[in-house]
């Protein structure tokens, strides 16, 4: 009888050492599958969506941010939400901020968008430079929900759609 009752303690014991025991703490989340590059954009999470962000160089006209919101799809189809304008900050290397306000590209640019809503905006960045290294983090409401989209290592020159 003890033998019995010392081996269901034994097997007890091996069976709670044997668990696997997770760590509390900093959670990491896992890819998910899919780069977060796309010809000269760089796409962030946004809800159910991606957001594409690229630059738009121009000495003439002066430096602007595009950010083009899209399906998940493959191929991705633009993503048409009904805000008129959202609100980001560029945060350069050396940590200075600058505000954005990103608003609805020229209709032609657009056209297949419904009235009253958008998929692609943009916002003037008269002070991005090409070799600048950015994190853009704006808060848009998407399907009723505040959602925080963050582009991190963001380079206008690498990511440009225009330079002149």
């Amino acid at each position: 009888m003890t033998r019995v009752i010392c081996a269901v303690f034994a097997f007890a014991a091996f069976a709670v050492c044997s668990c696997t025991v997770k760590p509390t703490g900093t959670f990491k989340s896992e890819e998910h599958g899919h780069s977060h590059e796309r010809d000269k954009m760089l796409l962030a999470d946004a809800g159910p969506y991606h957001a594409a962000l690229t630059a738009h160089l121009s000495s003439k006209d002066g430096n602007e941010l595009d950010v083009f919101f899209e399906t998940t799809d493959d191929p991705p189809k633009p993503a048409a939400l009904p805000i008129t304008k959202f609100k980001a900050i560029a945060k350069t290397a050396d940590g200075k901020e600058h505000a954005l306000e990103f608003e609805p590209a020229e209709k032609d640019e657009r056209k297949d968008d419904p009235e009253g809503k958008c998929s692609h905006f943009v916002a003037k960045a008269g002070w991005m430079k090409p070799e600048d290294v950015l994190t853009v983090t704006a808060t848009v409401k998407i399907d009723g929900k505040d959602t925080t989209i963050e582009w991190k290592n963001f380079s206008p020159k690498k990511y440009a759609h225009h330079e002149d």
